[in-house]
């Protein structure tokens, strides 16, 4: 594991956040959201993988109630702005601009309240790993898997069998139980602004990195719900994997998050590089942006919508360039 870069930061209402960060600043930024009676150190294994430190800015923090965050017990302290607010807080303090939202089970709702509050531009996609809970209440009670609360909570976060290191499980559980039960009630009993959401989020880019065998949530009926509501959807299966692949299935999940933040960002840098300039483009060096953005981030030159976006943005779709 890198050496960390810890700060508490103040959110609105004056609750303490908990931030840590690693990678490299300059570099387009995911911000990872935990899931409920957890803490940032979900996230353990994709804040050690070497290539996201290089090529990214990986932040997490300690959402409200959890962990090293403050945990104010009134029920007004869990109101979706609050959930927005803190999120905010944390990638201000860092000089964050449209960042990625990766969100884990419980974490993943909070795309919601950002949404609400900020607009579908703040974020610059959202990448759903593990289970996520996509809007509270609306979402959850049908994506609910019939086992979940049969089964020892810590031991239902991966899949049947999944061994679970001993050290590694007493932290979860510590996390579990540090968890106010106020807090707790009130987290996942917030009421969202899901029509809104539903209403401006559909342009936004999705990934979801999803276990097969999540004894949380059920993957059909998850994945429908988001195809849904998003139109620009992207869907990584992991056999043998339960609620939580960015712990049980650390390699393939890192592999997916890089591959496909890497796309994205690359997508918007063609956009915003070329398109600002296409009301009288100089095309000699148009061609120029695009041949480094191709060569420098993006693998495969000219493939799908980056070819698209270069012709439009050349002037050449009649050349009958391959």
């Amino acid at each position: 594991m890198p050496t960390l870069e810890e700060r508490a930061v103040i959110s609105e209402d004056g609750t303490k956040i908990f931030v840590e960060s690693a990678g490299h600043s300059s570099k387009p930024a995911i911000v990872f959201v935990h899931g409920l009676a957890s803490t940032g150190f979900g996230w353990d294994h994709q804040f050690a993988d070497p290539r996201l430190l290089r090529d990214f800015h990986l932040v997490r923090y300690d959402v409200r109630g959890h962990g090293r965050s403050g945990k104010p017990l009134g029920k007004s302290a869990y109101e979706s702005i609050r959930f927005a607010q803190d999120f905010k807080a944390a990638c201000d303090s860092y000089g964050i601009e449209k960042p990625f939202l990766a969100g884990w089970s419980a974490g993943a709702a909070v795309v919601v309240d950002l949404v609400a509050a900020y607009g579908p531009s703040y974020l610059s996609g959202v990448l759903y790993i593990g289970g996520p809970v996509l809007a509270f209440p609306k979402y959850q009670p049908a994506c609910m898997h019939p086992s979940l609360g049969n089964i020892a909570f810590v031991d239902s976060c991966t899949a049947p069998g999944h061994t679970i290191p001993y050290a590694e499980k007493l932290r979860w559980m510590g996390a579990y139980v540090a968890l106010p039960a106020s807090a707790r009630a009130h987290s996942i009993g917030r009421p969202q602004p899901v029509e809104v959401w539903e209403q401006r989020a559909r342009g936004l880019p999705v990934l979801v990195v999803q276990g097969v065998e999540d004894q949380h949530c059920v993957p059909e009926t998850m994945i429908r719900f988001v195809k849904a509501v998003y139109e620009d959807v992207e869907v990584r299966l992991l056999e043998g994997t339960g609620h939580s692949p960015a712990v049980e299935r650390p390699a393939e999940t890192n592999m997916f998050i890089h591959e496909w933040v890497t796309k994205i960002a690359a997508r918007a840098l063609v956009n915003q590089s070329c398109c600002a300039v296409l009301e009288n483009p100089p095309r000699s060096a148009c061609g120029d942006v695009l041949r480094n953005i191709f060569l420098g981030i993006y693998d495969t030159p000219g493939h799908g919508v980056y070819k698209d976006i270069a012709l439009r943005c050349t002037g050449s779709q009649n050349d009958n360039e391959s």
